[in-house]
């Protein structure tokens, strides 16, 4: 999956988590917002907003590139998601949508699930990319729940989940075009020291992978010479251990639950640093 996008959806889907359904609890409206460094420079704003009530919930992720990146990429991505709370606490998606684009390039998702079993009962979807390709779909069989922001929500308000484990816990979610394995254990603690951080004290470092296991693209043209080219790389690619996307999470003042405060990933060109520059509570 590629790993910028991987990363917005794994770093910003868990900001308005600090709700737990209870019916006694006030709703509360979060928003945060996250910088990413590369050299020394901001190549990236994300900006993440979610409201939580008793019973139901919904969050807006958006990312722009900006600043010297814009050079190489003028990439927007927005995702949004709404869903219910079931009666022991689990988050039940209804809707998800998924929208980028780079220049002329872009794609869309929309997906609606079944309330009672998260079954994709509609998905409705468009792509424009630089190569001619056609979208092979996920398996009706395979077309369960839960999107990707609905999952990391409910992974961040289990406190089992959020501890230092042994075992690699692994969940297959619905990523938009894919159907994914995402396996993720967090491996220790640490101190973030950052001035670029509004955070500073204790945080869990977890690790993050994923796999398609169901979904794909096929090229309709395909020139011989990109044919061999494309399998020496395939060939290359299937020995090496995929780098984790890793996110480290803390509590901070004013949430109940953990959020993500830092992340860093390699890129070609080095390391991107990703920090939480902002962030707004509002009870009501």
């Amino acid at each position: 999956m590629n790993k910028t996008l991987a990363f917005i959806i794994l770093f910003f889907a868990a900001p308005s988590i600090s709700f737990a359904a209870e019916k006694d609890k006030a709703s509360q409206h979060i928003k945060l917002t996250y910088k990413a460094y590369w050299g020394g420079f901001v190549i990236s704003n994300v900006y993440s907003s979610g409201h939580m009530s008793a019973t139901d919930y919904a969050v807006e992720i958006s990312y722009k590139v900006t600043g010297l990146a814009k050079i190489f990429s003028n990439m927007e991505n927005k995702v949004t998601v709404r869903g219910r709370f079931a009666r022991d606490g689990s988050l039940k998606p209804l809707f998800y949508t998924n929208q980028g684009s780079w220049g002329k390039y872009s794609f869309h998702n929309r997906t609606a699930f079944q309330e009672e079993d998260s079954k994709i009962i509609s998905h409705e979807f468009a792509f424009k990319f630089k190569e001619d390709v056609e979208y092979i779909p996920i398996r009706e069989e395979q077309k369960y729940g839960p999107d990707m922001v609905s999952f990391y929500l409910g992974l961040s308000l289990d406190e089992d989940a959020m501890k230092i484990g042994e075992k690699i816990m692994h969940q297959n979610i619905f990523g938009g075009f894919f159907l994914l394995d995402i396996s993720y254990q967090c491996t220790e603690n640490k101190r973030l020291k950052s001035k670029r951080s509004v955070y500073k004290g204790d945080v869990l470092v977890c690790e993050f992978r994923d796999k398609i296991v169901d979904g794909s693209f096929k090229r309709i043209k395909k020139k011989k010479k990109s044919q061999k080219k494309s399998r020496k790389k395939k060939n290359n690619t299937d020995t090496m251990e995929p780098t984790p996307l890793e996110i480290w999470y803390a509590k901070v003042d004013g949430l109940d639950d953990m959020i993500p405060v830092y992340s860093e990933f390699p890129i070609g060109w080095g390391k991107v640093r990703v920090y939480l520059a902002e962030i707004e509570v509002t009870t009501e």
